[in-house]
């Protein structure tokens, strides 16, 4: 009697589960056709004029290792680790420098100098909005 259910329930299941759906339920994926045909041609006879682009040089600052104050964005105990990263930088445009403040065995990769601490503290917002390197960047004062 129990296998007689469970054959008929599963049977039904089955009857529901293969029903077809009404064609409402597939609305939202008919296709529409458009004819773009005028539109294609309407820019095609339009005069197209090349705009150059404007290109707004920016100015790459030096490091002035004569400066006391330095934006630094890494340090290096291994003098090579810091002119790779020197290097990489410079790919990028940048003028870093790699500078060892005061002998305490750290090579600290500079991308920015300055006459005042003022100066440096207003620069650093905008270097660290640049994330990556830039992010951990701080002012180092050269005694």
């Amino acid at each position: 009697m129990k296998t007689r259910i469970l054959i008929a329930v599963l049977i039904f299941l089955a009857m529901i589960g293969c029903r077809k759906k009404p064609a409402n339920d597939y609305e939202d994926y008919k296709t529409v056709s458009k004819d773009t045909t005028t539109v294609v041609a309407d820019t095609l006879n339009q005069k197209v004029e090349a705009k150059e682009p404007e290109v707004k040089k920016e100015v790459v600052p030096e490091v002035n290792i004569d400066h006391p104050y330095f934006i630094v964005v890494a340090s290096y105990t291994v003098e090579d680790f810091a002119l790779a990263q020197k290097k990489e930088l410079e790919s990028q445009g940048l003028k870093p420098a790699v500078i060892m403040t005061d002998n305490d065995g750290w090579y600290k990769l500079a991308v920015q100098s300055f006459e005042s601490y003022s100066d440096a503290r207003q620069a650093l917002p905008a270097l660290k909005e640049k994330q990556g390197i830039y992010s951990d960047a701080v002012i180092v004062y050269k005694k």
